[in-house]
């Protein structure tokens, strides 16, 4: 796509802005720039140096591409805006500029209350420009914006900057009639040279322009070009993703995308949990089942250009199969997939093509099989890490593979091919490296809780308790220790999975730096001792090895009964 650079002056931006020349696309994000930032843009222009680009979409007015609404604090309705360009990049900048210049009544991030900006000529022409901007709240300067005070302080407006030629009129027939001597001596020869170069860099300040030329309302390829592009270059410190821009496509159709999410996580209360709500990432989670529901990629391009026809419909059922993703994904029973808290889910990407495979199970009327090879799907990819970095395609491909297989068992899924020669064929497989909270350290985790864990002081399930991942050989306690060779246990081995489990605070306080044989007599109940240690996978070689606090022997037998489990699950 072909885009046309050139400068343009920060005020005339300023003013088709307030005209309601230049407007946002409605997937921009809320002005959300403190008086801090502003103060440092202002300080900046004020310097002359340089403040970024703008990348503007030229549009027609009568059709623009997205649905679109004035820059905050510009007071024009709907009705009256008429475009010649959106802002794609720069708007909290713009916007900035746009409340000094203009002083709406909105108020600024963090306070109740709209502030008014001033600049101080005192300290203009002594060329002091980072102490010559300060900034007040707008009910508490009436008093300053009389120009008698002005005139007096020498402080002023940003508001006035526009109307500088008019006020300076003014204030040099005040002041010759007040103190000619300052008038001829100071004024015009110190001051008026100083305050004209400071407001004519203001005034003629130019910021590099990138234009982007119009596009059709209804060419998708080039709308996907202008998102791509935006995604990119987006400066305002949050990133916006597909949801956002779709919501701007859907919104002149009629479909108000935000309030059927927030109708979704009313409904669907482990969404609500897992998203906490917000859109952002699992709204586009929905998109993807959305698209997936529908026989299409999931790649943003796509999403962004997913038809209005029948989407409300197509949306519920979405969210409606992630809600049963979900579902399988917290239980912690044999067929679920153990995620018993939202920072234990190995890969939260994975939800959108859990849900539809969940949903095709259903439509298509799949068997008994389907859910095997589901499950089989779900551990083969969080112990291969398939959904670590870009998932796009792979999501898509698992999909198609799932469905290719259910339709026809001597298919191979690429996910459970890659398990099958580098995890059940291969003997390097190994999960005592692993020693970082990552995707297989959480799906361990969410092994042991399937596993029934018991707490080893309480002998009760772990779901009961407060808990997190603990020692088995304590950290203290192996720190203590020096090998045959004079060395002590690297750290990588001490904390790696194997040597980890679920057990509540009060109990992991309890063991301290006990070796295992000591608190294995003192807190754990000794008549229960092998059941509960069982629920961890700690068999009887693991137990023993516990109570000869023989380190190595343990991690042996109990990554074997690890690698049994994941083998187990990868077979079915």
């Amino acid at each position: 796509m072909k885009t046309t650079p050139d400068n343009q002056k920060l005020l005339d931006l300023v003013a088709d802005t307030r005209r309601g020349k230049i407007v946002l696309p409605q997937f921009q994000r809320n002005f959300v720039w403190s008086r801090d930032d502003i103060t440092s843009l202002l300080v900046s222009v004020l310097q002359g140096h340089f403040i970024g680009s703008f990348l503007l979409l030229r549009t027609d007015s009568d059709e623009p591409p997205f649905a679109m609404r004035a820059v905050q604090g510009v007071d024009l309705p709907a009705h009256q805006l008429r475009p010649d360009a959106m802002i794609l990049d720069g708007q909290q900048r713009l916007t900035s500029l746009h409340y000094v210049f203009a002083a709406p009544a909105i108020p600024l991030r963090w306070t109740k209350y709209p502030y008014r900006f001033f600049l101080d000529l005192h300290k203009v022409t002594k060329g002091q420009y980072e102490e010559a901007i300060s900034s007040d709240r707008a009910d508490s300067v009436d008093g300053r914006l009389d120009r008698l005070t002005q005139f007096e302080t020498l402080v002023i407006p940003f508001t006035e900057i526009e109307a500088w030629d008019d006020w300076l009129n003014a204030y040099e027939r005040w002041l010759v009639n007040r103190d000619r001597e300052a008038y001829f001596n100071q004024y015009f020869d110190i001051d008026k040279p100083a305050w004209g170069a400071a407001i004519g860099r203001i005034r003629d300040f130019l910021v590099p322009t990138i234009e982007i030329p119009k596009i059709p309302a209804d060419d998708s390829a080039r709308i996907a070009e202008v998102c791509a592009i935006f995604e990119k270059m987006n400066s305002t410190g949050v990133r916006l993703s597909v949801y956002d821009l779709l919501t701007a496509r859907l919104y002149k159709y009629g479909i108000d995308l935000h309030a059927l999410w927030e109708q979704a996580v009313e409904e669907h209360d482990l969404l609500n949990q897992y998203s906490d709500g917000k859109p952002d990432e699992y709204g586009v989670y929905v998109l993807r089942t959305v698209a997936l529901l529908r026989g299409l990629d999931v790649k943003s391009a796509t999403l962004i250009n997913l038809k209005h026809n029948a989407f409300e419909k197509d949306w519920k059922r979405a969210a409606a199969c992630m809600d049963k993703g979900f579902e399988r994904l917290t239980a912690t029973n044999a067929d679920g997939f153990g995620v018993f808290d939202p920072k234990w889910a190995p890969y939260s990407t994975m939800i959108s093509p859990l849900a539809a495979m969940l949903d095709a199970i259903e439509t298509r009327h799949l068997d008994h099989r389907a859910y095997k090879l589901l499950r089989r799907w779900y551990w083969a990819s969080v112990f291969r890490e398939r959904y670590a970095g870009a998932v796009e395609s792979t999501i898509n491909r698992d999909y198609q593979d799932f469905l290719l297989a259910a339709a026809d068992p001597t298919f191979e899924p690429i996910a459970l091919k890659e398990a099958r020669v580098n995890i059940l064929e291969s003997e390097s497989f190994s999960l005592r490296g692993i020693s970082r909270i990552n995707s297989l350290y959480r799906a361990v985790m969410c092994l042991i809780a399937i596993k029934g864990a018991k707490d080893f002081q309480a002998d009760d399930s772990i779901e009961f308790h407060a808990l997190d991942d603990h020692h088995i050989f304590p950290k203290a306690y192996l720190d203590d220790i020096v090998g045959p060779d004079g060395k002590k246990t690297p750290p990588d081995r001490i904390n790696s999975i194997v040597n980890r489990t679920l057990i509540s605070g009060p109990t992991n306080r309890r063991i301290s730096r006990s070796s295992p044989s000591n608190y294995l007599e003192r807190i754990v109940p000794a008549e229960r001792v092998r059941e509960i240690m069982a629920s961890h996978f700690i068999d009887a070689d693991a137990l023993a090895a516990m109570r000869a606090d023989n380190f190595d022997a343990f991690l042996d037998a109990r990554e074997l009964n690890l690698r049994i489990e994941i083998e187990s699950r990868l077979r079915e």
